[in-house]
């Protein structure tokens, strides 16, 4: 299905990208602001309102109906889920160079508008992926001929929301395990390995840009 027919299914994503493009085309008329600054609040805006359309959806989203919405978006998901850790992994190279303009400015007294931006970015590209994956594995969840299957929940719940699969991808995400849901399916457990790498690489990298900023600052 062409992936234009697939973003037409996920509205919040056209919203959330839309209003990021425009913001970030709209701040080149601010001359002293550097172009990677411009982009960064541009992603990081449509990541936030992006972010909080689909936490909406995900808590008002019975459980019954987690299933349909589900596999009407499992075709796509795997090239917006790519788009979306490359956006991640994109944001986290403009972020040194964000975090390079508060050590230009000499420190966070100067270059507090910097460090906020660098904060905003990290902390949604961060959540974007685990709500990425959470949708990932709701899909997957709800596909093929033993569906549903791959993923099972403790507890005496009839069947998982979208709130027990953001649970999953976010323990993943923090803790690089996979706490008391059991994976019992292939193709859930090759995305598993996939978060879990990802998620350490990012983690690694923000916390060394972390360290780097602060002793910097320091000195």
């Amino acid at each position: 299905m062409p992936l234009l027919h697939q973003l037409r299914r996920r509205p919040r994503l056209l919203i959330g990208a839309a209003l990021g493009a425009v913001l970030a085309a709209a701040l080149p008329w601010a001359a002293d602001m550097p172009r990677s600054t411009q982009l960064l609040i541009g992603w990081s805006c449509g990541v936030w309102v992006y972010l909080l359309l689909v936490l909406q959806m995900m808590l008002r989203t019975p459980a019954e109906a987690v299933q349909q919405q589900a596999r009407a978006i499992a075709e796509g998901m795997p090239t917006v889920l790519g788009l979306a850790m490359i956006g991640a992994l994109v944001s986290l190279a403009a972020l040194a160079l964000e975090l390079a303009q508060v050590r230009q400015a000499g420190g966070v007294a100067h270059g507090w508008p910097h460090l906020l931006v660098a904060l905003g970015t990290v902390t949604g590209s961060w959540l974007l992926l685990p709500v990425e994956f959470a949708l990932a594995y709701a899909s997957l969840f709800h596909s093929g001929p033993k569906a549903p299957h791959g993923l099972e929940f403790p507890g005496d719940e009839a069947q998982p929301d979208y709130t027990d699969f953001l649970y999953f991808s976010v323990t993943l995400a923090a803790t690089s395990q996979t706490s008391d849901v059991m994976v019992s399916a292939r193709p859930i457990r090759r995305l598993v390995l996939v978060q879990a790498v990802l998620s350490f690489a990012f983690n690694t990298v923000v916390l060394a840009l972390s360290i780097n900023l602060l002793a910097s600052l320091l000195s």
